[in-house]
């Protein structure tokens, strides 16, 4: 027996690979004891360190005749340091083999390889005594003989009944256009040490708005066949079919790790951190939903207006003008709001009613969206600009506007009432530089025209006026106003109509400003909020570079775009570290300072200055 337990234990605590930060990559393999008896079991652990170990494949195990492996299980430790403004990381994966020995003898474990980078590494080979009867030397590092199997996949089957994610629709049938909703949500009887998105679904034949996702999970009791469950709701998604027929929505997937409990000895249970991930393993396990089918059905032939431009839902439109007594050639702005419930960034201008005493010119639009009681609506508001060119009383007929209501199974129009304008007749201000209407020359009166004096002086009086600058710019001027208008009219018809290139003019000052928003937060020591939007930031910025839906994008996926752009892969380390200080705050706090949030803050914002200067379109 050990006589200097602490010291042991401290040893053991120096020797662990996962404490280093920003090391190099290796790999180890150790036993718990090097002499058995042909009937005792033994634990082999693999330990692959460094920096970056999502895409390393498995170590490869040599041939091992001589034993049966019954159990296998791993477990991953991640370690983030914050120096200097800058993220480094590293991991830690451990493989567990329970292995027992098929005869007696001294066997060597031939060394164990793993490839990382095109370089292959290499562990030292272990020899096993395997004696008959009791062995008497202890297992080695103070771990304990293993008494039971180890978690492996013989607990697969169970595992999938305490955990599991779920895909919920309100309907298994819909219209094209009509709101689908679906609610993702996580199922556990287990502890759980990280969870994170795996895959997210295409969603191919449908319009899709997030109405909610979780930024940590918020559990509520559920009771599913006599079992309690901590339920947690992970995302909430509005779909709208855009296809008719039979639609699939593919599974969401997930990476969970489980935590896993071990037999400790009794100083285990003296020395144990609850906030160390050294005394605890996980094991990780792939969940993922279920396909959902959607029947979904044609919109009618019967009762289709002609005007119909496919809005689906439940609306209504109002219209104003700014001034209801105006005079000819006083511009008025007419407003024109549609509101309601349904896809309210897909609805199409309403058709206005032919006016021949009005030039109409279409300004501008906006929209509000929302979420409220499970369904998506809002308000989208149109702007006219019309001139009058006839005085007079003049009633403009209320704008139509044609919809499918799911509801009814039938087609409406929304209208609003006429609106009367009184115009009168135009009047000379000399400020305004219009014109009065022409008249026919009335002589008034007669009169003397006099002969000017001879003193008027009639000499030379300087250069001519078209050969002075002022003249020739004054004369530019309008030229230069023409082509800045055509320009800005192209710029603004290009924003208007081109979604991808209004995401990407608009990126950088979407993500500043979330940026903001985190130092307001941090300021008030909010620190999940801030950490929130540093990463909304991130994703949101790299999202609208590339013209790709900010819902379901993943780290992987942030690493595939960037790459794209060939980008350093020095910066793509820095911001997949970035999002994954973001995803450790939200999914499982640690004890980070507000020191440590403000240096995160920091990087995000040279991130995004950095990559505003290289994602340039050629």
């Amino acid at each position: 027996m050990n006589k200097h337990p602490i010291i042991s234990i401290l040893i053991l605590l120096i020797g662990i690979p996962g404490l280093t930060y920003g090391q190099d990559f290796s790999i180890t393999a150790d036993v718990d004891r090097t002499r058995i008896s042909v009937n005792d079991l033994f634990v082999m652990t693999v330990t692959v360190s460094g920096q970056d170990l999502n895409n390393v494949p498995e170590p490869v195990l040599p041939d091992l005749n001589n034993f049966h492996i019954l159990g296998r299980t791993s477990s991953t430790t991640s370690s983030f340091n914050f120096m200097n403004g800058k993220i480094s990381s590293s991991q830690t994966i451990r493989y567990i083999y329970q292995l027992q020995p098929n005869a007696m003898g001294e066997f060597v474990i031939d060394a164990i390889t793993a490839s990382y980078e095109g370089k292959r590494y290499r562990t030292k080979p272990i020899t096993i005594e395997v004696v008959q009867g009791t062995a008497q030397t202890p297992p080695q590092g103070g771990r304990g003989s293993v008494q039971q199997p180890l978690p492996g996949v013989d607990n697969q089957t169970n595992l999938r009944e305490e955990l599991f994610v779920r895909a919920v629709i309100d309907k298994k049938k819909a219209y094209v256009g009509e709101q689908v909703t679906i609610t993702y949500k996580l199922y556990t009887r287990v502890g759980l040490a990280n969870v994170r998105y795996d895959r997210m679904p295409p969603y191919t034949g449908f319009w899709m708005e997030e109405m909610y996702s979780a930024q940590h999970l918020d559990y509520q009791e559920e009771i599913i066949d006599g079992k309690r469950y901590a339920v947690s709701t992970l995302k909430r998604i509005a779909l709208f079919p855009t296809v008719t027929g039979e639609q699939q929505i593919e599974p969401l997937s997930m990476l969970c790790d489980v935590q896993i409990a071990r037999r400790r000895s009794l100083f285990d249970s003296f020395f144990d951190d609850p906030l160390d991930p050294i005394f605890s393993r996980a094991r990780q396990t792939r969940i993922e939903s279920e396909t959902q089918t959607i029947d979904v059905l044609p919109l009618p032939e019967a009762g289709k207006p002609d005007t119909f431009k496919n809005a689906v839902g439940q609306f209504k439109i109002t219209a104003s003008i700014d001034q209801a007594v105006a005079e000819v050639s006083q511009p008025l702005t007419l407003t024109v709001i549609l509101s309601g419930k349904g896809n309210i960034k897909t609805l199409e201008a309403p058709v206005l009613p032919t006016m021949a005493n009005f030039k109409q010119y279409a300004s501008e639009s906006k929209e509000n969206i929302n979420a409220n009681n499970l369904r998506i609506g809002g308000f989208k508001t149109y702007s006219y600009v019309l001139i009058p060119v006839i005085s007079g009383v003049n009633q403009i007929e209320p704008p139509a506007f044609p919809y499918f209501d799911p509801a009814t199974k039938s087609y409406k129009i929304a209208s609003t009432n006429p609106i009367t304008i009184t115009v009168a007749s135009e009047k000379w201000d000399p400020t305004t530089g219009f014109m009065p209407q022409k008249t026919a020359v009335i002589q008034i009166r007669q009169d003397i025209q006099y002969i000017k004096p001879e003193t008027v002086f009639l000499g030379h009086q300087g250069g001519f006026l078209f050969q002075t600058p002022w003249y020739l710019i004054l004369h530019a001027l309008p030229i230069a106003a023409i082509f800045g208008t055509i320009l800005y009219r192209s710029h603004t018809n290009r924003l208007r109509h081109d979604v991808g290139y209004a995401r990407w003019r608009r990126a950088h000052g979407q993500a500043r400003r979330e940026l903001q928003e985190a130092k307001k937060a941090l300021n008030q020591d909010r620190f999940e909020q801030a950490y929130m939007h540093i990463s909304n930031a991130l994703y949101q910025f790299i999202a609208d570079k590339n013209n790709q839906a900010t819902a379901g994008l993943t780290s992987p996926q942030i690493v595939d775009l960037l790459s794209d752009w060939k980008i350093e892969e020095d910066m793509i380390n820095q911001v997949k570290h970035c999002l994954a200080a973001c995803d450790i705050a939200r999914f499982a706090p640690t004890l980070l300072t507000k020191e440590n949030i403000k240096e995160v803050l920091e990087t995000a914002e040279k991130i995004i200055h950095t990559l505003e200067q290289k994602m340039v379109k050629e």
